[in-house]
């Protein structure tokens, strides 16, 4: 084994061998060289910088069709992956797999001549209406995110949220209001779509940014039923109520007569009076991330996002596992392999 083979925080998670580099989830638009491959896995902003970079990029179709149709512009130079398909590239093989966490989300199950790394970006561990939970491989190295990784995060059964939702929302609806739910354009929003799809009659009207990812969903399979709203105001709106709006975290135009809810891990927490909360989230909760782990039977774990110390201190002090948080600064070397 050769010191030419490590791993390292450059602004995401680098590979290099002898032979290739990558770098995964790369959080910068630049500083990487054109011959770097980058992998991506899944669409959500804050993995998605580097696809306005030239370069050789890996995401999967959903990914693709997600991006180009939320920023209205296609990205050059990508490669697109299937889940348990391999990549090759020279000495290292990059077997995408199933991450649960949105449509065409994926984890990246690489080997190297001397080691099996498992990263798994934002991960989700049970079936949802929209996405199948996250599926297990064995590694020897694994790299986590643990967004809700400290024993206080435990979810409710999903069905039960489900139910809140549609409970309040009806209500809401026989009210005369219009509930309006806030969530992030691209996984949540389509799941609160489909949600009413299934369990209700309510019409469902989704803003402009939420009908642009709603159509990557139809494309690939995952059927919604809505309508799309350029302009909401009760004046002018051709929609009749009662209905349940969809819209983004940020967006303030509103119809009126909306109540206001929220849909997110974090409503564990919540204790605002001023909107409904429910903790439907699409990461794994405490719980789901420790069995997760369990699983890999990796022996060495690498946190990151969240409460990266609180979760690698609990599988270092009760799964007695080679557990640290990721390190922040950049470029600082997270391992190199030795004997």
């Amino acid at each position: 084994m050769t010191r030419d083979e490590r791993v390292e925080w450059a602004s995401g998670v680098r590979v290099t061998t002898k032979e290739t580099c990558l770098v995964l989830d790369p959080s910068r638009r630049g500083g990487f060289d054109r011959k770097t491959h980058r992998f991506i896995s899944h669409a959500h902003a804050d993995h998605t910088q580097c696809f306005s970079t030239p370069g050789p990029k890996y995401a999967t179709k959903s990914t693709r069709m997600i991006y180009e149709g939320l920023h209205k512009r296609p990205i050059a130079d990508l490669k697109e992956i299937r889940v348990k398909h391999p990549v090759k590239l020279d000495d290292v093989e990059v077997t995408p797999i199933n991450a649960g966490h949105m449509l065409g989300s994926i984890q990246f199950k690489i080997a190297t001549p001397n080691k099996t790394l498992l990263y798994t970006g934002d991960l989700n561990c049970v079936d949802t209406l929209t996405t199948s939970r996250a599926e297990n491989v064995e590694c020897d190295m694994l790299l986590i995110e643990a967004t809700f990784g400290k024993p206080y995060y435990i979810f409710p059964d999903r069905e039960a949220t489900y139910a809140k939702i549609v409970d309040w929302a009806t209500q809401r609806a026989r009210e005369g209001y219009i509930p309006t739910f806030h969530v992030y354009a691209a996984g949540k929003a389509q799941e609160i779509v489909r949600l009413f799809n299934i369990y209700t009659r309510l019409p469902v009207v989704a803003s402009p940014v939420v009908s642009a990812a709603n159509e990557a969903y139809n494309r690939e399979g995952v059927k919604l039923s809505y309508e799309k709203s350029e302009l909401i105001n009760e004046e002018n709106s051709s929609h009749q109520t009662p209905y349940v709006y969809v819209t983004t975290t940020s967006d303030s135009l509103v119809p009126e007569k909306s109540e206001k809810a929220v849909a997110t891990g974090w409503a564990l927490g919540y204790t605002t009076n001023r909107f409904a909360s429910f903790p439907l989230s699409s990461h794994a909760d405490f719980r789901q991330l420790v069995e997760f782990v369990r699983a890999t039977k990796a022996k060495t774990v690498y946190v990151f996002t969240g409460f990266g110390d609180v979760f690698a201190s609990y599988l270092q002090k009760k799964l007695e596992i080679d557990a640290r948080a990721l390190p922040s600064e950049i470029q600082k070397k997270l391992v190199e392999f030795k004997h």
